[in-house]
């Protein structure tokens, strides 16, 4: 009886830690019309400012057909076009935001999840989610106005 009480206490315990975790340290919904850019900006915490700190995502969605969305992203002047799917393992990007250090925690990146997209008003809803465990970057999320 005492292992069944003290199972029941571990997995209480377990669970009451996971919900105090936070996962991401960023997020924003993005509703967005064919070719309005969202914009992301990224501002460096760095002790040296001869270096650039501040950086800019943009992505937007060109065309949406066969249930897949076309989008095309600009991060450090790099293009890139990504076709999303609201299936799993189709339906996001991820883009590597920072990388300082060798482990894990040293990297930051952005997830821009293709979470829906409503046919009658043609805007396709996407969700950014960026993870910084060093907290060193401030985000702000610029929408376009329509």
């Amino acid at each position: 009886m005492s292992k069944i009480i003290l199972l029941f206490f571990l997995l209480f315990c377990d669970f009451s830690y996971a919900k105090k975790q936070k996962l991401w340290d960023f997020q924003y919904s993005f509703n967005l019309k064919k070719d309005k850019i969202a914009t992301i900006f990224i501002d460096k915490d760095t002790k040296d400012k001869s270096g650039k700190s501040l950086y800019v995502l943009k992505f937007r969605w060109t065309l949406y057909t066969n249930n897949s969305l076309i989008v095309l992203t600009k991060y450090m002047n790099y293009p890139h076009q990504y076709v999303l799917q609201r299936k799993r393992l189709f339906d996001s990007i991820q883009i590597k935001l920072l990388s300082d250090g060798k482990d894990y925690r040293g990297r930051a990146y952005a997830l821009i999840v293709f979470s829906d997209f409503n046919k009658n008003r043609q805007i396709a809803t996407l969700n950014v989610y960026i993870k910084d465990e060093m907290k060193r970057m401030r985000i702000e999320f610029d929408e376009p106005k329509y």
